[in-house]
């Protein structure tokens, strides 16, 4: 059956390396470079980069392509990229970028191997769209993959010409758990409670448990467990009112009820009830207007990014920026944009202690001290 195994390396690319720039944090210089994977960006509509999961290796394992679904293994060492197999199948998206790979989570490998999860969200043969997470296999020697099970699939089943802010980011608690993000999916019935089903939630999920977390969110496009114990999430607001917010269990954050942004127009797919405000619903710890469109968050390393060494990063699409945060006792305490001139889909931490981020224009991002 189609993506229950990828039966052949497609194409081995070469990639070229950018000459390094570097950027300023405070007191700190920080060295970036590019490299080029554009054939592991998403097309249609627009570009979208691919998503991230690193091995402990150092390799990166990509998702995305012109297919939406294909998986690719990625090696510094030799600046190969290398096809593992498609997981999507070709009936069940449109030639949108918006049906690609949303997320990657690493649950566990050794030398030659490794299971993960994949995020999507996928057409139904009833012309809907779900949010689905997939555990995929994959044979590192070998460079092949196949699927294995399917641990969640969202409900209700959305309207097509409605669909967008499917979130489905990730973080894994350990080899048999992740957090995961299902954002409303620009669900019209949104604001009933007793409709929108899985939407505008945080879920803890296993292979054979799901528990939903926490409600009322928009599209939580980055999830980190700061310190192993405190959860956040970065979630886009309309027009404004992008927020980062601590997770808690039973809580309801408030969307579409009330936001700091605005409606687009009274011809949105729903129309907040109250704006400039989170008035009976829990704040959040952070909140920008006009937006930035958060993405992916992580947490950095203990040392060498200065005095936000041990906060929390975080990316963006409209600023083209990565964000510095130092996060304390439960609050961001200071914060500083560094520009980097393209916009960040995913992001992450390489064992050698480096960033990676994913670009929407096709390239892999590298910083370091």
């Amino acid at each position: 059956m189609f993506g229950m195994a990828a039966f052949l390396i497609l194409a081995t690319f070469l990639i070229s390396f950018n000459a390094s720039v570097t950027v300023r944090i405070g007191d700190l210089d920080l060295k970036t470079s590019f490299v080029d994977v554009k054939v592991a960006r998403s097309l249609g509509g627009n570009e979208r980069g691919p998503a991230l999961g690193v091995l402990s290796n150092g390799s990166l394992i990509l998702g995305g392509g012109d297919k939406g679904g294909t998986l690719f293994l990625w090696s510094e060492k030799d600046a190969k990229l290398r096809t593992l197999g498609d997981f999507i199948n070709p009936k069940e998206r449109i030639r949108d970028s918006r049906f690609a790979i949303t997320d990657i989570a690493v649950l566990k490998e050794n030398v030659n191997s490794a299971n993960i999860l994949i995020s999507f969200p996928r057409l139904t043969n009833r012309n809907c769209v779900e949010v689905v997470v997939d555990e995929i296999s994959l044979n590192l020697t070998a460079t092949s993959a196949k699927k294995i099970n399917r641990w969640f699939t969202s409900k209700p089943c959305v309207p097509v010409s409605a669909v967008q802010h499917a979130a489905g980011r990730m973080e894994v608690i350990n080899n048999k758990s992740v957090y995961l993000t299902i954002g409303d999916l620009g669900y019209r019935k949104i604001d009933s409670r007793s409709l929108r089903g899985d939407l505008g939630s945080v879920f803890k999920i296993s292979k054979k448990k799901i528990e939903k977390i926490s409600s009322g969110h928009r599209n939580q496009q980055g999830i980190l467990l700061v310190d192993g114990n405190t959860l956040i999430t970065s979630e886009h607001g309309p027009r404004g009112g992008d927020e980062i917010n601590v997770i808690e269990k039973g809580t309801d954050y408030g969307w579409p009820f009330v936001t700091y942004g605005e409606p687009y127009t009274q011809g949105d797919y729903v129309i907040p009830r109250e704006t400039g405000t989170h008035k009976g619903f829990r704040e959040p710890i952070k909140v920008w207007t006009p937006s930035i469109a958060p993405t992916e968050l992580i947490q950095l390393p203990i040392n060498g990014f200065g005095k936000y060494s041990g906060g929390i990063a975080m990316g963006t699409l409209r600023e083209m920026a990565l964000v510095f945060m130092k996060f304390e006792n439960g609050k961001i305490t200071s914060s500083e944009e560094v520009n980097i001139g393209a916009r960040i889909r995913d992001l992450d931490v390489l064992p050698d202690q480096r960033i990676v981020a994913s670009t929407d224009d096709g390239r892999l991002l590298f910083i370091s001290k």
